[in-house]
């Protein structure tokens, strides 16, 4: 996708002329003749007022491109800032979740550490689902990712009035549920079971405390179809490893650190523990070729993992080799 073209920047040249022409112009209806001069004299670079001209241009210039990136933030294709994620994401009601709760107590205090971009975006994509009125995968997932944070209605009547009462629950624990995939057993059975990929556990693991209380909060009336028989279910992990042997060369660009090797390893593992994830050799090779490597020759995974939907790749260990070719 190409940007607006109320975002492309113009060319310096043609700003330039355009600042040069309304200048002129805008002389000439006082005195031409001074309008001649001060032409002769902003399209002559040896002249200070045409580098001055010239210094305000390129100062414009950067300004635009300051106004478009800010501008940009405002739609989800182009956010980069995380200040402006969370702005865009209460369009839905949406607030970063908390991970790791923080600690006051100590010192220096710790600060919470608090969901990533990518994954707030992910549930402002999905939040979309939230207000079908069928039983969709994604409007589950939606849900199971926000457990909780949709709070409990309750009407009740009194005499002479009706009294609607909103109870929250505690947003500041930490959010267990990393992934969730709905899937119905049985065709057109309404049996619908979502599995539950865990934060609680490095493996994604999640106990019976977590699965019953998503099945509860996925079965309340303003959320659930009255049609569905929802269970649900821990992710299996899928265990494997990833062994790669990086082949650098004489050239400086084509140096590899064994510690950033690793860490690039680990950070695409961490990425791909997913529901339904797939681990591709020719991506895990394609990370080192990123770092510069000349050759990088992929050992384990033996062949590319493909999970199911109530599977998650689980990466036990990281072993990289670093030889000169």
């Amino acid at each position: 996708m190409s940007l607006p073209k109320a975002f492309v920047v113009p060319e310096f040249e043609s700003l330039l002329n355009e600042y040069i022409q309304f200048a002129v112009s805008y002389c000439a209806k006082g005195d031409a003749d001074k309008a001649k001069v001060l032409n002769e004299a902003m399209t002559n670079d040896s002249e200070l007022l045409a580098q001055m001209v010239q210094a305000f241009i390129i100062k414009r210039i950067a300004e635009i491109r300051e106004q478009n990136h800010q501008s940009l933030q405002m739609f989800r294709k182009f956010v980069t800032e995380s200040d402006m994620v969370d702005l865009l994401a209460l369009q839905y009601g949406l607030k970063r979740q908390v991970l790791e709760a923080g600690n006051d107590l100590v010192f220096p205090p710790k600060p919470p550490v608090m969901e990533s971009d990518q994954s707030l975006l992910q549930r402002f994509d999905l939040a979309p689902y939230q207000f079908h009125t069928t039983g969709t995968r994604m409007g589950y997932k939606f849900h199971a990712l926000t457990l909780d944070e949709r709070p409990l209605i309750k009407i009740e009547s009194e005499d002479n009035a009706v009294v609607m009462r909103y109870e929250f629950q505690d947003l500041t624990r930490p959010m267990p549920v990393k992934d969730a995939m709905p899937q119905m057993l049985e065709p057109n059975s309404g049996k619908v079971c979502v599995a539950v990929l865990s934060r609680e556990n490095p493996r994604g693991i999640a106990d019976e405390a977590l699965l019953t209380r998503v099945r509860h909060y996925l079965q309340r009336d303003d959320i659930g179809q009255e049609s569905d028989e929802i269970t649900t279910k821990s992710a299996i992990a899928k265990d494997y490893r990833i062994e790669v042997t990086v082949y650098t060369g004489s050239d400086p660009g084509s140096h590899v650190e064994q510690s950033k090797a690793e860490q690039v390893a680990w950070d695409l593992a961490h990425k791909r523990h997913q529901l339904k994830g797939i681990i591709d050799r020719e991506e895990v090779a394609h990370i080192f070729y990123q770092l510069g490597a000349k050759r990088a020759k992929v050992h384990e995974p033996a062949q590319d993992i493909i999970c199911q939907w109530d599977e998650a790749p689980y990466c036990t260990e990281v072993i990289i080799h670093v030889r000169g070719d």
